[in-house]
């Protein structure tokens, strides 16, 4: 039996991929696992995990000091134990176990923004962890891409580096047609019969509650590197008549971005675009389940969820060729080179005027999702642990 410490800080970016990936792993870690004993460290308590007995969660707070200073001390404040995981990029600089660390991506080495200027974080982690690749005993990343990466730019060696393929949540993130009994005539009462889609049809029918139409989605967020200009440029090149037809749906927190919606407004989509914000999962399902096309036009991902979960709910979907994608989507998405408009909106064009190449697609999409459980993350992320004690 191992004894493991959990340092659950990113449970507050509910809405974004670090969030994501510790919610799902730990929910999957207490349905798999009944060996090991975790103690599960969390900076607040507005994430309510499902009770285990083995395992334990401590609510950790501190008044004054935000993520630098929780992770440092929070993890002193726990009991023994063999094993530390971080579920993202950061250190201590106070062993007290094994570290283990998931690395998502090397981003900000990549595209040159890692060490620019100073603050408060930067700060901590040159004075007290100073050499952090050294200290970690084992990295967790999400793709072969990553790992990669993680070798070529931090000189990590091959062996303290291991690949464990994040999930999707398949019990949620599923195709509009497969509820169960109940909740179909639920959700049958809820809306009007000219909302439903009819598989059998060729034409653009998937709809949003706003206005009826049909419509491409993209989940993205104010990263650049995310390519959301790309996509409207394209968006604005389909033929006309097609065009016309449809909106464009962005879900994502762009506040940061101004330029985007400059962007909208000069191609003339100002009345075909919708600015969700950032939405809860229940409202990411619905958009993902009934969106005739999803469009992911990222030029760096160290996975990739977005893609995965469209695919899980039956959504076909066009992705960037860059970076991990290919590897997360292989031969279910159609792949585009994310800085050629005139590809991506010919791959668009094509997607959307052919019924059977969508259903396709779909059909290919729910196949490759569903090699992406939860269940599976965390089972290789135990296999990780052990490594990590037995040397």
């Amino acid at each position: 039996m191992l004894r493991i410490v959990i340092a659950a800080w990113h449970l507050r970016d509910f809405n974004v991929g670090l969030g994501r990936y510790c919610r799902g792993l730990i929910e999957a870690l207490g349905r798999v696992d009944r060996e090991n004993q975790y103690e599960i460290l969390v900076p607040d308590d507005s994430y309510r995990f499902s009770q285990r007995p083995n395992m334990r969660y401590r609510l950790i707070r501190f008044p004054l000091f935000k993520r630098r200073f929780w992770e440092q001390v929070s993890p002193l404040l726990a009991g023994p134990h063999e094993v530390l995981h971080f579920p993202y990029d950061s250190c201590v600089a106070w062993k007290r176990a094994k570290f283990v660390t998931t690395v998502h991506d090397v981003k900000p080495h990549l595209f040159g923004t890692y060490g620019t200027g100073t603050n408060l974080n930067r700060l901590v982690e040159r004075l007290l962890v100073r050499d952090k690749w050294a200290r970690i005993d084992q990295i967790v990343t999400d793709s072969e891409c990553s790992r990669r990466d993680i070798q070529e730019k931090l000189g990590v060696a091959p062996d303290r580096i291991t690949v464990v393929y994040p999930g999707v949540d398949l019990a949620r993130f599923r195709p509009a047609g497969t509820e169960s009994q109940v909740e179909a005539q639920v959700k049958a009462k809820a809306r009007p019969e000219a909302q439903i889609e009819s598989e059998a049809s060729s034409t653009l029918t998937s709809t949003w509650a706003g206005s009826g139409r049909p419509y491409v989605l993209c989940v993205a967020g104010a990263d650049p590197t995310k390519n959301v200009e790309t996509l409207v440029d394209a968006f604005a090149r389909l033929p006309v008549p097609l065009r016309e037809q449809l909106d464009l749906v962005l879900v994502g927190d762009f506040r940061r971005r101004p330029e985007l919606r400059d962007r909208v407004r000069r191609a003339g989509l100002e009345q075909q675009t919708i600015f969700t914000g950032v939405v809860d999962d229940d409202r990411l399902i619905t958009w993902y389940q009934k969106a005739t096309l999803f469009v992911f036009p990222s030029r760096y991902e160290g996975f990739g969820l977005p893609v995965l979960e469209a695919m899980a709910c039956g959504c076909p979907v066009i992705s960037s060729n860059a970076s991990s994608l290919p590897e997360v989507a292989g031969d279910a998405a159609m792949l585009v080179d994310p800085s050629d408009v005139n590809r991506m909106a010919s791959a668009m064009a094509t997607v959307l005027s052919d019924g059977d190449l969508r259903r396709d697609l779909a059909q290919r999409g729910l196949a490759q999702a569903s090699g992406f459980s939860w269940d599976r993350t965390a089972r290789a992320t135990i296999a990780v642990y052990r490594k990590v004690v037995q040397g």
